[in-house]
């Protein structure tokens, strides 16, 4: 038996924010599972704590501490964030066992933190040859042990502080980019693993079906670069392969049998779907068919400047992402049962990339101007700083970068918000996390949902339906649905648009109503907003 067979690992949730993976709040990342996994094949005691359950106060007690955290495509969070350098290395320093940091940031970027191991592999991998005494090298997980680790790993779930609603959980496809040939973009990560590594349907199933078992009700496939290139023809002689049509319909048809709530994808290479709009069509009838509405493909534009694209051999041109934003539209934009459309793309800008001039950002924005003048929908539109991770990168025009920023925002988001989710729209299945003064913050959980803002206070942690009232920047303003106007509070009803505190005021005065006309006569929008 080894060393460490009699001791306890200690898995740290820093949660990662990684080209294709997402694990901060309510998502779990895969590598938890991985580690979990290795522990259960070893019959090691395994505990999982997150980053906020330190922030909480909670200690970290344990033999062996794997850390894993850090943003290499930092977002914007709703109610968390990952781990920043500082609480690493205030974690990794008073931690008295064997400490090892894994994720991207630790691969990649190498910080210099207290770690007796950086995990410059897999983390799993690292884990497993500690604990088997075999560790001669930094390596990658096989195929095998991937699946078996992710399968036997699925319990460790249970301990997350969202489980078992609103969690998502991040499910692995395939590992890599397809091009991986050229060396593929200069900022991502991803090529360097090298030729995809896909799992085969049967094990991504399976995994899935355990942890409906468990409880989990939402799934997100986003572990890969580009789910329509999932067992993708050509991979490996060409970087822009050709869609396996066959081996989608049979992952997401056996993925709808298993019971879920939400079922949705993340990235898509703009490129594969230009390329072949046959295969991609009907990979877009697919995933409409069987996945749940709300769903959003990611397209990985970066820039619309020639200059730019040439430079950071990025993966597409302007009009291969137009015609990918057209066949998504013109199949995924018939809105669902839970008041989102079905399917929709969304883009990805990144500030500072090689090239750049100050003509990038004009250019970005012409572009976006002729997707809304086109009148197509993008669900999500990322403009992010570049992280100089794979190479350095300087941002040179920050102004420039900021003003494309608030431009997007004011000419474009405000005007897709609308269109997306027009005035009066009922959303079924927003789930209330958090309160900030007499707000309440909610949205249904998925791929980059949509935040809904509820102009008083309602109790969080469950599920409701609202209709949406008005709009903020990037989020919608909406009340409970049905409301009914005899137990809504004074809070609520002077919230309602065109209401104000007098009309609220004598609505609680006159109290219960028993027909709308009565109700009428003091508010006529009433039938919009209630039920009695």
């Amino acid at each position: 038996m080894c060393q460490y067979c009699i001791v306890k690992v200690v898995i740290l949730d820093g949660y990662v924010d990684e080209p294709s993976v997402l694990g901060v709040p309510p998502y779990i990342s895969p590598y938890i599972r991985e580690l979990a996994g290795v522990c259960k094949e070893l019959e090691v005691e395994c505990e999982y704590k997150s980053i906020d359950m330190w922030r909480k106060g909670e200690r970290i007690e344990g033999d062996i501490l794997v850390l894993l955290g850090g943003a290499i495509v930092p977002g914007k969070y709703l109610r968390t964030y990952p781990a920043s350098l500082r609480e690493i290395r205030e974690i990794l320093s008073s931690f008295k066992g064997l400490k090892i940091f894994g994720g991207a940031i630790a691969k990649f970027e190498k910080p210099n933190v207290p770690a007796d191991y950086l995990a410059l592999g897999d983390v799993d991998a690292l884990l497993y040859d500690i604990l088997t005494e075999n560790f001669t090298h930094h390596r990658l997980h096989n195929l095998n042990k991937w699946n078996r680790w992710l399968k036997l790993g699925t319990y460790i779930v249970k301990e997350h502080p969202d489980y078992p609603e609103p969690l998502i959980v991040e499910i692995e496809t395939f590992r890599g980019c397809s091009r991986y040939l050229s060396g593929g973009c200069s900022f991502c990560v991803e090529p360097l693993y090298g030729k995809p590594m896909f799992r085969e349907i049967d094990d991504i199933v399976e995994e899935v079906r355990i942890l409906s078992n468990l409880g989990v009700r939402n799934f997100r496939i986003g572990g890969q670069t580009c789910i329509y290139s999932y067992k993708a023809y050509g991979v490996g002689k060409q970087e822009i392969p050709q869609p396996n049509i066959h081996a989608l319909e049979d992952l997401f048809s056996k993925l709808n049998k298993i019971p879920h709530r939400v079922l949705h994808v993340d990235n898509a290479n703009p490129a594969v779907l230009a390329s072949y709009p046959e295969e991609a069509r009907k990979i877009t009838e697919i995933l409409v068919k069987y996945t749940t509405p709300g769903n959003v493909v990611a397209f990985g534009m970066e820039s619309a400047d020639p200059a730019v694209i040439k430079a950071n051999n990025l993966n597409s041109t302007p009009e291969m992402v137009m015609n990918a934003i057209r066949i998504i539209n013109e199949i995924g934009a018939v809105r669902g049962e839970n008041g989102m459309p079905k399917l929709l793309p969304g883009l990805n800008f990144i500030c500072g990339l090689w090239g750049e001039s100050k003509d990038t950002y004009a250019m970005n924005l012409k572009f976006l101007k002729e997707v809304l003048a086109k009148g197509y929908l993008l669900r999500r539109i990322n403009i992010r700083q570049v992280a100089s991770v794979r190479n350095k990168f300087k941002l040179k025009y920050r102004h420039e970068c900021w003003k494309f920023r608030r431009e997007v925002r004011e000419k474009i988001e405000k005007i897709m918000l609308k269109r997306i989710v027009p005035m009066g729209t009922v959303l079924k299945d927003v789930y209330l996390e958090i309160h900030r003064g007499n707000y309440t913050f909610g949205r249904q959980p998925g791929s980059y949902p949509l935040v809904v803002v509820l102009p008083y206070f309602s109790e969080v942690g469950k599920y409701v339906n609202v209709k949406v009232v008005g709009y903020g920047e990037r989020s919608l303003t909406a009340l409970e649905y049905p409301l009914n106007v005899n137990s809504a509070s004074f809070s609520t009803l002077k919230s309602i648009p065109g209401m104000g505190e007098k009309k609220a005021a004598e609505i609680i005065r006159k109290r219960p109503f028993k027909n709308m006309k009565s109700l009428q006569e003091i508010f006529p929008d009433a039938e919009k907003y209630f039920t009695l």
